[in-house]
């Protein structure tokens, strides 16, 4: 009994011992935890939003466009749904934010004068 509880004794002590030492594995100069690795080169991420919005050097990003008036014509007319100030004849996409463009709704008044 005595030689159970003297050797179960030892086996704690040795995995004790083991379990105290730790093995540091060198890092690689390429690893990002090391201090001294080269710094990668700078990629943003594609925005996957925008990407159907191509910015060309004709049209400025920064500055609004002037809301149009609507012609009195019985065309269709196209609106953005979050800027309804923007209105166009033709199908195509707000200059403000990009959003495909939807065909206007007549307002009440302009059923009403009709």
């Amino acid at each position: 009994m005595i030689v159970r509880i003297v050797t179960t004794v030892l086996y704690l002590t040795l995995l004790t011992g083991c379990a105290s030492h730790t093995l540091q594995l060198p890092i690689s100069t390429n690893d990002p935890a090391n201090p001294n690795a080269p710094e990668a080169a700078f990629s943003p991420r594609p925005n996957w939003l925008q990407s159907e919005v191509p910015v060309t050097a004709e049209q400025p990003t920064a500055e609004p466009t002037a809301p149009t008036r609507l012609p009195t014509t019985t065309a269709t007319m196209y609106t953005c749904p979050m800027h309804p100030e923007v209105i166009q004849s033709s199908l195509g996409k707000c200059p403000e934010c990009g959003m495909k463009l939807v065909p206007k709704e007549p307002s009440k008044t302009e059923t009403e004068g009709k």
